[in-house]
């Protein structure tokens, strides 16, 4: 898969063929759909398919005053990306300029002279163009006349843990990770919600008063509610189980916001790695206890907790680990 940065490396063997344009921030079902139809247009007509991602977001640009935080990195994105094995990736880091061209200068000048598209798969939100006046219809219209036919991929849906179904979207799985509905999330991105990032100093207190030595990590990414998760470490391509806590500490008084994670069964250091941690299990929520002895007992319980999700999970089939029952979840 190449990886280019802007139009101009984009090798004229990779252009000609199958676009498909999104943000596919979290790599979700619904972009799954359009990349995997995507993938075998282009091998049903053996051409190449070219995807069009953005780092940063367009939104980042046009309203710097609103927070976005990323569900996936783009390193993540591009990782989650390539298992559909697009030819080339154009990772776009959009500016003003860019974000101002006109809906018939994207199409006539992009996509038909420079990109020379002969399919588009996109989905039915998918818009383009200043002031997203583009849409599928018109991306129809101009295919037409322009040479291309457009694939509209219906709106992915999912039944969560309440039995609600849902229609798949970056904003929905953006909102469970936020409430803290961890296994819901899983349920519209297809796999854990996952925080990538380095191993940074704690205040050194799990460990030395605790008795559970913690890495706490360094992430860019939304981070979940505030409260205790089970979920899984992955570090130097070994995985362990982890008690996570996200919060502020209030039993020692509030301080800043923390992803933490207690590691079952290892006490390497890994100060500086760089971790991907799985967080697949809402516990409880950040609790004050009123002494440090209460903590540490409930601490415990935290860790069998997630023993036992791991032991379940190792001796089931997958998608069975999203069966077992949690309070919160």
């Amino acid at each position: 898969m190449l990886i280019c940065k802007a139009l101009s490396e984009i090798p004229q063997d990779k252009r000609g063929g199958i676009v498909c344009i999104g943000n596919f921030d979290g790599v979700h079902l619904g972009h799954a759909a359009m990349l995997d139809t995507a993938r075998r247009t282009a091998e049903s007509l053996n051409l190449p398919l070219l995807v069009i991602t953005f780092d940063p977001h367009p939104l980042s640009i046009l309203r710097p005053d609103i927070s976005r935080p990323y569900i996936s990195t783009i390193e993540q994105r591009l990782k989650l990306i390539g298992r559909f094995h697009p030819d080339a990736v154009w990772v776009n880091a959009p500016d003003r300029e860019f974000l101002n061209i006109s809906r018939e200068s994207f199409e006539q000048d992009i996509l038909q002279r420079q990109l020379h598209a002969c399919r588009l798969v996109e989905g039915r939100t998918f818009t383009y163009g200043r002031g997203a006046l583009g849409n599928t219809q018109t991306l129809r219209e101009a295919g037409a006349a322009l040479g291309w036919e457009v694939i509209e991929i219906p709106t992915a849906q999912a039944v969560l843990s309440d039995q609600t179904v849902a229609d798949v979207s970056s904003s929905l799985v953006r909102w469970l990770i936020s409430q803290g509905r961890v296994r819901d999330a899983a349920i519209l991105l297809g796999r854990p919600c996952t925080l990538a990032g380095r191993v940074i100093h704690g205040q050194g207190r799990g460990g030395s008063v605790l008795g559970y030595p913690t890495i706490n990590l360094a992430c860019s990414q939304l981070i979940p509610a505030n409260g205790v998760y089970a979920g899984s470490a992955m570090i130097d391509d070994r995985r362990f189980p982890a008690a996570v806590s996200v919060g502020t500490n209030p039993t020692f008084g509030n301080g800043e916001r923390t992803v933490e994670a207690f590691l079952l069964d290892c006490s390497d250091d890994f100060y500086d790695c760089h971790t991907e941690l799985a967080i697949t299990h809402w516990l409880r929520d950040q609790e004050r206890f009123p002494s440090v002895e209460l903590l540490i007992r409930q601490i415990g319980r935290d860790v069998a907790r997630v023993r036992q999700l791991t032991d379940y999970a190792a001796t089931n089939p997958p998608g069975s680990f999203n069966e077992v029952s949690t309070t919160g979840a």
